[in-house]
C-alpha cells in the first residue's frame, strides 16, 4: 500500500511540474501585461527552475521505491492529475476575457510539450534506477 501512495504522489509531483510549465506558457500574455518586455526570460528561468527542482525531488521519491514493474505506470499517472489539476485551475482562476486566451500557437507548443513529457520521464526514471541501490 506504502508503494501505491508512493506511486500517486509521484505522478502528483510530475503533474505538478507540466502544469506548472503548461500555465505560463498560457498566461504568458497576462504576465507580459504586468512585467512588460522581460517576461520571455521570466517564463523561460522558472520554467526550466521548477523543470530542474522538480527532477531532483521527483529522482529521490523514485529511488525508494522498490524496484517493480508497477514503476512504469509513472508514465501514465501523471496524465489524469493533469487534468484534474488544469480543471481545477481554470475554475479557481478563470481568463477575465477572450483577449485573456492563449493563441493557436500557444496550443500546439503545449501539446508538443505534453507528448514529449514522457521522455522528460523515461530520463528522470533512468536516472533514478541508475542511482538505486542493487542487492
Amino acid at each position: 500500500m506504502t508503494h501505491f501512495l508512493k506511486l500517486q504522489a509521484t505522478s502528483i509531483l510530475l503533474a505538478l511540474v507540466i502544469l506548472i510549465n503548461i500555465q505560463l506558457l498560457a498566461n504568458s500574455g497576462r504576465l507580459s501585461l504586468w512585467i512588460g518586455d522581460a517576461y520571455v526570460p521570466v517564463i523561460a528561468v522558472i520554467g526550466l527552475t521548477s523543470l530542474g527542482v522538480f527532477a531532483r525531488v521527483t529522482i529521490r521519491q523514485i529511488v525508494q521505491l522498490t524496484p517493480t514493474l508497477w514503476n512504469l505506470s509513472l508514465y501514465l499517472l501523471w496524465l489524469p492529475y493533469l487534468a484534474l489539476f488544469t480543471f481545477g485551475w481554470t475554475r479557481v482562476i478563470p481568463a477575465p476575457n477572450e483577449a485573456a486566451w492563449p493563441t493557436p500557437a500557444v496550443g500546439l507548443v503545449i501539446i508538443a510539450l505534453v507528448l514529449t513529457f514522457p521522455l522528460y520521464i523515461f530520463i528522470i526514471h533512468m536516472i533514478a534506477r541508475f542511482k538505486q541501490q542493487t542487492t
